[in-house]
């Protein structure tokens, strides 16, 4: 078994509109598997897209990962960053989770996440830091 630390920084689309309710039910199950696990993290969703960062042992991991990836709640998952790290950045979460709305201030110069724009390139560090921004 590793005792390699490993982040993972992914962002999606919501198979659909997400409800109050249907957030609560999934965080839960969320949090409750995670804490299980070792894993810690944080996850953003606005207007039908998610950027979300999980922390924990690579060996835990990558199963994980693969598993959300195979989730059909969202679709068009794309890998930003997966790198080794010596301590958690989001140690206090089983799992952060923010509903962002259009007039949040923390998203000033992050909107390019949300943005409908295939062309738009998204930085892996931006993403990382945006996660940054709504951990407090």
């Amino acid at each position: 078994m590793s005792d390699n630390l490993q982040q993972i920084v992914y962002i999606s689309s919501a198979e659909h509109p997400f409800t109050d309710e249907e957030f609560a039910e999934m965080l839960a199950v969320i949090r409750e598997n995670n804490e299980k696990l070792g894993v810690t993290g944080m996850l953003l969703y606005k207007d039908g897209d998610f950027i979300q960062v999980i922390e924990g042992k690579e060996d835990i991991l990558a199963p994980l990962f693969k598993k959300i990836c195979s989730d059909y709640r969202h679709y068009s998952i794309v890998e930003m960053m997966r790198k080794d790290i010596v301590e958690r950045q989001f140690k206090k979460w089983s799992m952060g989770f923010h509903h962002i709305n259009n007039d949040d201030p923390r998203l000033e110069g992050f909107n390019a996440f949300f943005d409908d724009d295939a062309d738009h390139e998204v930085d892996p560090g931006d993403a990382l830091n945006l996660l940054l921004v709504f951990r407090e």
